[in-house]
């Protein structure tokens, strides 16, 4: 979802000790046009009507701020 971060433990940069690797955060963006064209809507449309296409947002899950918060305590 746009706005997580997850984490790849072992897959950031080595530590200067040379002592194992960090961990890689990855923030994930999602970019949304303003304005659509016929054929991309006709698309968007397909794709909502997918069985796979499920947006169910619930009040367990936690904002952008939350999560950082989370990761760096």
């Amino acid at each position: 979802q746009s706005g997580e971060i997850k984490r790849l433990k072992g897959k950031g940069i080595p530590n200067i000790n040379g002592n194992g690797v960090g961990d890689e955060l990855v923030h994930i963006n999602v970019w949304t046009p303003k304005q659509l064209s016929h054929e991309d809507r006709q698309l968007l449309e397909k794709i909502r009507r997918s069985p796979n296409f499920n947006p169910s947002a619930t009040k367990t899950e936690k904002s952008f701020f939350e999560k950082v918060k989370d990761l760096f305590g």
